[in-house]
């Protein structure tokens, strides 16, 4: 034991990762304070090995690090560490934190106790010289673009943005990724900027912003050519940029649908736009998840429609007829996977006729999943479905319970 206490290292740095792992922030920094070999020990070797990604919130003042405590740990991990969460930071922090560099911080989440200026976003552009990820708070006008690096941009919590300031901020930057659902009114954006908005492979928008994606010049046509992901946010209805991104999205998006997935919609969204021989794509889909609607039992019953569709899931619905489930269990000829999670329905009888209609020239059995809000299996098949039906109970859906999910392959 005495050995240890002079000499830290004979530990070995996997054990102290353990010992660390059971210890606070302010903990470690205290062990650094037993004698000038364990303050060595733990700045140049524990920490900057230990911590990829560090997180500190000051929301409640009993837990602060002092300022030297806080620039003992920024300095051992400077040069290591690829994630920084700093919440909440005074005043006096954030400059300890501003006389730093992080050369291999790719991603940061910093707040202060009062709103970011565009000096102060400016300012940590030298602190996070190669950052790709970024969800800056505050105002950000023309403070971005000192961000050369920058990839994965969120701006929803910049409310004083301007769609003048956003206009010239994509014009800037080589994005892969843009969050918004900021503006409530826009206003088109010009040719260039469709450009730059088109090379972005995930981009979130609300109903209003959609537009700008939505929308299809065919004398002048943007193609998103590397769109994987398109996240539509905030409560969608029948509306002319709904409208207009089921009409367009396969001369806008040169790439087949193959995930959708929809949440808390009405019966008139569903039959409107999902259950119509107007859109192509649909053909193309090969999986759908529905959340937080009322199960339609024709909702796949048009086989010329979903002709490509192998896996659907439906996650926190609801039915009053156990028969509707029966009707598309009956209708689903072509999927893999029919998945029923946390739904609410009456008890589910299937009988040896819906077994047969589902499963004629099948080469393998349908598997459907059924986990129940209870602990209670509401779901009874006639004898002999094993060879038909392989019925699991399992999760499946991980959602961010946006309101539409496209991705395109």
């Amino acid at each position: 034991m005495e050995n240890i206490v002079q000499d830290p290292s004979i530990l070995g740095i996997d054990c102290w990762f353990i010992i660390c792992d059971l210890l606070s922030d302010q903990d470690i920094i205290n062990l650094s304070k037993i004698s000038p070999a364990y303050t060595s020990f733990i700045q140049d070797f524990v920490l900057p090995s230990k911590y990829k990604k560090w997180k500190i919130s000051f929301a409640k003042k009993c837990e602060y690090l002092s300022l030297d405590d806080f620039s003992f740990f920024l300095y051992s991990i400077r040069l290591t560490v690829e994630y920084i969460s700093v919440i909440f930071m005074p005043e006096e922090y954030f400059e300890r934190l501003k006389s730093y560099c992080f050369p291999n911080v790719s991603e940061m989440r910093i707040t202060l106790e009062r709103p970011m200026s565009d000096v102060d976003i400016v300012s940590l552009s030298n602190v996070f010289p190669n950052l790709r990820s970024f969800s800056p708070h505050g105002i950000c006008k023309n403070s971005l673009e000192h961000f050369s690096y920058l990839e994965n941009l969120s701006l929803t919590c910049c409310r004083s943005l301007s769609i003048n300031d956003f206009r010239h901020l994509i014009t800037k930057l080589n994005l892969k990724s843009l969050t918004l659902d900021l503006f409530k009114k826009v206003s088109p954006l010009g040719y260039e900027e469709l450009l730059r908005l088109s090379k972005i492979e995930h981009i979130t928008l609300n109903i209003k912003e959609l537009s700008w994606v939505s929308s299809y010049d065919v004398k002048r046509p943007v193609l998103f050519e590397n769109l994987k992901t398109l996240t539509i946010t905030g409560a969608i209805f029948e509306s002319v940029e709904m409208d207009n991104l089921f009409t367009n999205i396969q001369f806008i998006v040169p790439r087949d649908v193959h995930d959708l997935e929809i949440a808390n919609v009405d019966n008139a969204f569903l039959n409107k736009y999902m259950m119509s021989n107007s859109y192509e794509f649909l053909k193309k889909v090969r999986e759908i998840t529905l959340i937080n609607v009322r199960i339609l039992d024709d909702i796949f019953c048009m086989g010329s429609l979903y002709e490509n569709l192998r896996k659907a899931y439906f996650f926190c619905c609801h039915t009053t007829n156990p028969d509707k489930v029966c009707s598309i269990i009956s209708n689903s000829k072509q999927l893999d996977i029919l998945s029923f999670e946390e739904c609410k329905s009456p008890k589910i009888i299937i009988n040896e006729a819906v077994i047969k209609e589902s499963c004629k020239g099948r080469k393998k059995p349908m598997t459907l999943n059924w986990y129940p809000q209870t602990k209670n299996l509401d779901i009874l098949c006639s004898e002999g479905y094993e060879n038909y039906i392989k019925i699991t109970s399992k999760r499946y859906v991980a959602s961010n319970f946006d309101t539409m999910t496209i991705k395109f392959k």
